[in-house]
């Protein structure tokens, strides 16, 4: 009788353990990963900040920011490009990779493991820009297209 007591209870006990280590593992893992952020300024005041997802390493984040910010210098050589990568995530970089809306326009890939935010001193010119970057985009597979949300969308 005893035993059948422990067997019923053994779901329970599992699926509290369960839910113990994935709330640890989302209060931990983020804050050892190396997050790489690139964010650049046109000539004519069009601000960007590319966040991706995060690496294991410091030096494979920093490899990867580099060459984002090689991309962007080699198309845009008149942009002010600064690159870092940050371990761990604060709460406004965190909200940027997060399905939560922004107060400016932003761009996401659909498995989220790309955003950018796009800002100017005219918000409209700010969105023009956001949809054009969606545009350009369409010869990508589907799955894989960035999307273009307005301030304050749910992403």
């Amino acid at each position: 009788m005893r035993g059948w007591k422990f067997y019923l209870g053994l779901p329970v006990l599992i699926l509290g353990l369960t839910a113990l280590l994935t709330a640890a593992a989302i209060e931990y893992l983020p804050k050892t990963l190396y997050f790489p952020v690139i964010e650049y300024t046109t000539p004519d005041n069009i601000r960007f900040r590319l966040l991706k997802n995060g690496e294991l390493d410091q030096t494979g984040c920093e490899r990867g920011a580099h060459s984002v910010a090689q991309a962007i210098i080699a198309s845009c050589p008149k942009c002010k490009v600064a690159e870092r990568c940050f371990r761990g995530l604060d709460a406004e970089r965190r909200r940027i990779l997060s399905r939560e809306p922004l107060l400016t326009p932003s761009i996401r890939t659909p498995d989220g493991k790309v955003a950018m935010t796009i800002s100017a001193d005219d918000p409209q010119l700010a969105m023009s820009v956001c949809r054009a970057s969606e545009h350009q985009s369409a010869s990508q597979p589907p799955d894989r297209r960035p999307h273009c949300f307005p301030a304050l969308a749910y992403r």
